[in-house]
Formats: structure tokens, sequence, C-alpha cells
């Protein structure tokens, strides 16, 4: 028999063993809502998860003296808790650029570096077969090109018809053939990446590659994941409307690229559902780093809620990239290190969206860094394995992070989103700038009556669980993870339906049993932290 801990919160706490008679309650362990048989799991992936000795600031090369593709730190890797491997920019497939469209001889070196490059990779994939990572997406550079005309003009119309790269598409689907024979079906290959973060313009065009990756591989009888990973809602990245698309009744975007929020989220809509009706995906992906030099991104929120609806509304999963890097732009920091509090901010945040993938940027400090632009201050601390191959802080807390997540996965992934509420309080001692987007004390829920925050800020996420008509609720206290003390501490308290007596409460992935005080439950915690609540 399993044994449950719960705690009656009327007594402060006071401890009790539940087996399988019934106790002083009346409550039985069948009553108890179980998940244990479900096998569910979440992937996990970092982006530059490989690391060949090498980096460049400014395109200048440097060589910590040795290379990192080694079976010691694919087991590293393995063991954080990742199941895919993204190699990014060390393992690239791609022929002399443009030399595939040119004559028969620049075709056959085309080809032939391709082969080459296939070769390299298949031995680093063979290694992380034999770890236990069996999942690697391919970055055929060859492929994510396919979209762009000529390699450097967006194409609005799409590759294929009169005057295009592909006639029609049997020919754009014969030369994508081409391109994925040599590993389509290969052991260890789980897809190849198409895009990161698409201008809008080039929206047909992706969607025509994304299908015809999935006609190719289904006419031969294999899968392949297509990873592509959408803009979040950015105000400043609105530079033309080859980023973001111009709406009927929006203003010309100005030359400084920026406009407000409203005129903005009407874009970014009609960028994702675009986007989606064009590709037609399982999935929909797009990253976004929230923490910044003070004070969190106020667009990141309701991007998350929009996007978990659209996810819902379609009936297809949400993947997300997060942050776990710090970054100088220009010369001035705008994306601080992401410490254990952060870390569990972002995570939670994401659980509670119905997040299924979760990527992080980067896993290996990032290997590009460029002075006068993006410039990575990876060091140490900052991503999970150092320039050096050494693992940072940040290794043992996501190796944590992502323990609870693997053991909370077949309990949580049998629910899905349903919607999202912000709740504050007044006065609020603590940076609240990311709620400015947020509609705030407004939201119901279909099994809690009233939520009552004692300070600053929380959100409370309804997800529902549609085989076993049961209801789940995130308690998460949403304050800017740098804040300590007391200020940031909080208590959240549930008021639910008169239905229930019970509340199973998962914190960390860990499991605890609460009896209801006059339907109501409390939890506290800090910032970043999250109750996940199942009242039966």
């Amino acid at each position: 028999m399993k044994k449950i801990r719960y705690f009656l919160l009327a007594l402060l706490m006071l401890t009790t063993t539940v087996f399988g008679a019934s106790c002083q309650t009346g409550l039985y362990e069948s009553e108890i809502p179980d998940y244990s048989a479900y096998t569910d799991e979440f992937d996990f992936y970092g982006y530059h998860s490989l690391h060949n000795g090498t980096y460049y600031v400014d395109d200048v090369e440097y060589s910590v003296g040795e290379s990192f593709l080694t079976i010691e730190q694919y087991q590293m890797y393995k063991d954080v808790g990742m199941t895919i491997a993204f190699p990014q920019s060390v393992l690239k497939i791609r022929g002399e650029k443009g030399a595939a469209f040119g004559d028969e001889l620049s075709q056959a070196t085309f080809y032939e570096d391709r082969a080459k490059d296939w070769e390299k990779a298949k031995v680093e994939i063979d290694k992380l077969v034999s770890v236990g990572i069996e999942k690697t997406i391919l970055y055929d550079e060859d492929l994510s090109w396919l979209a762009l005309s000529g390699y450097t003009d967006y194409n609005i119309e799409g590759i294929i018809g009169e005057g295009k790269q592909f006639a029609t598409q049997d020919d754009l689907d014969e030369y994508v053939y081409k391109l994925i024979q040599p590993y389509l079906g290969y052991k260890g290959v789980y897809g190849v990446t198409l895009a990161d973060e698409p201008r809008y313009i080039a929206v047909k065009a992706y969607g025509q590659v994304y299908n015809a990756i999935h006609r190719v591989a289904k006419a031969h009888d294999a899968e392949i994941y297509v990873d592509y990973n959408l803009n979040p809602l950015n105000l400043t990245a609105l530079v033309n409307r080859e980023y973001y698309p111009t709406v009927e009744g929006t203003a010309a975007i100005p030359e400084n690229g920026y406009v407000d929020f409203d005129d903005a989220f009407v874009r970014y809509k009609k960028y994702v559902q675009d986007f989606l009706d064009s590709l037609n995906p399982t999935a929909i992906q797009y990253d976004d780093y929230p923490l910044r030099t003070s004070g969190l991104m106020a667009s990141y929120i309701p991007c998350l809620q929009y996007v978990a609806g659209v996810a819902r509304d379609r009936n297809i999963d949400f993947h997300m990239v997060t942050q776990s890097f710090g970054m100088d732009s220009e010369g001035s920091k705008s994306m601080r290190k992401v410490d254990e509090n952060g870390a569990r901010w972002l995570n939670n945040m994401l659980i509670g969206f119905g997040v299924r993938e979760i990527s992080y940027f980067t896993y290996f400090a990032r290997t590009e860094s460029k002075t006068d632009g993006e410039s990575f201050i990876d060091y140490q601390d900052y991503s999970f394995i150092d320039y050096y191959g050494n693992k940072t802080r940040m290794y043992d807390v996501m190796k944590e992070v992502i323990a609870g997540n693997k053991k909370f996965a077949p309990t949580v992934l049998q629910f899905d989103y349903v919607k999202s509420g912000v709740f504050t309080k007044l006065p609020m001692d603590t940076d609240t700038g990311h709620l400015q987007y947020v509609s705030t004390n407004d939201q119901t829920y279909t099994k809690v009556k009233s939520v009552e925050v004692n300070k600053e800020c929380a959100m409370v996420n309804e997800l529902y669980d549609d085989e076993n008509d049961r209801y789940m609720y995130m308690a998460m206290n949403i304050v800017n993870p740098e804040v300590k003390g007391s200020t940031a501490y909080q208590t959240i308290t549930l008021e639910f339906a008169n239905e229930y007596r019970y509340a199973l409460v998962y914190k960390d992935g860990e499991r605890s049993l609460y009896r209801l005080d006059g339907n109501k439950l409390s939890v506290k915690g800090a910032a970043g932290d999250a109750s996940f609540i199942i009242p039966f």
C-alpha cells in the first residue's frame, strides 16, 4: 500500500498517515485521485546542447583546447534530465550555399558537402543514442533556407508556381526528399529545424516547406518532427511588415519600429494565426526571455495567455523556449542572470500554461558573441555548462527542477490548460511592471469561488482532465523572482466549490494531501513558488 501524507490545515499542519482502510475522516485511499498508472513524460532540450571546443567573439575564433563532443558530456546532458539533443550551430548539414540550383558540377559539390556533414553528424547521433538520448533535432541549413527565395529576398507569395523556385508541389517534394533521404528514418534522428523567429513575410513559404517535409516522410513510411520557433509578442521588434503584418485599422509602423501594446497585439494575433493556418502543425512553439535588468517583460504574461489559448482552441501542444543565460546588447545589459528563484519562476509559469516541452537557451555557453550586438556573458553560473565543459551551479539547480517536472508529468500531463487570472492586493511594494497589460482581479473559474492574496500579486490557472472530469488549479506567486524576503513571500487562498472536502497539492513534484478548512485552502511561498492543486 502507498503511504500518503496529508495535513489538517485547521490543526496547523498536523500530519497523519492514510492506508487503504478508512480513517477517522472516512476517507479511503481509493477516493484520492491517483495518476500513478500514467506514463506520460515531458521533453526537455537545450539550444547549443553540444560544444566542439570552439567559440567566437566578433567572428574571431577561440579554442578551449578540446572538443566536448564526448560520451562523458552526452551522459552529463542526459543526467540533468534532457531527452532531446539539438546540436544547432555545431552539427549543421549544408552544401555550398546556392549550388543546388546551379550547374551539374555545382550540384554534385552541393550533395558531396552535405554527405560529409551527415557522416560527421551520424557519429555524434550514434554516441547520443548509446547514452539514451534517442531524439536528435538536426539543423539542415539547406532545408531551413528553402523558405527564403534566393537566400536573401523573402518571397511573400511562396516558393511554388510559375517563376518560383519550384514549378509544382511535386517538384518541391522531390527536392525535399533528396535533402532528407540520407537521415530519414535513421535511429536517433527525431526531427529537423525549419525556422527560428521567422518573419511574417515568409509565412506562405514556410508552410509549403513544412508540409512538404511531412508529405515526403509519410510517403516513405517514416516520421519526422519539424521544429520551428515563432516570435514572441515583442513591442520593439515590429521593424517593418517583414516581421509582423500590417492589419486593417492599424497605423503604419514608424521608423523606430515601436507601436503601442494594443496595436502590437492585433498584429501579433494575425502573425500567430496565419502561421498556424499555413503550417497546420501539431504544436506551437515560441521563445520569450522575460528576466530583464530589473522588473519583468511586460508582454510576457499576455503572450503566454494568448498562445496557450490558441493551443487549447486548436487542440495542439504548446512548446516553449525559455531563458537560461545572461546577455549584453550593444554594451548594455539587457537580460539578467537566471538564479534559482528565476529558474523556478520560469518553470512553474510554463507548466501552469500547459507547456508540454521546454527548451533552454542555452545549455552550453553560447558560442557566438558580438561586442557591438548580442554578447552572451555565459562564462560561469549562467548556462548549465561553461565554455570549458564544467558544470555550473545552474546545472544542479536545473537538474532538481527537471526532476520535479518528471515526477509530476504523469499527473499534470493529463490536464489541459483552460484559463488564467492575475490577482493583486494594494499597496504593492515590489516592481509590478510585468502586469502593465494584464487584467487583474476579474477572472472567474469553474470550481473556485474566490481568490484572495494577502499582498503583492499571484496567478491562478485552471486546467482540466476531461477523461476523469477533474480540475487542477495552479496558485503561483508571480512577484519578480529577484525580490527576496517578506515583501515577496505571500499567501494565496482559494475557496472551492461546496462539493469538495480535500485537496491534493503538488509542489516541486512532491505530493501532499490536505483537508479543506471551510472549503478553503491557503498556500504560501516565495516569488516563483507554485502549488498545483486538485480539489476532490
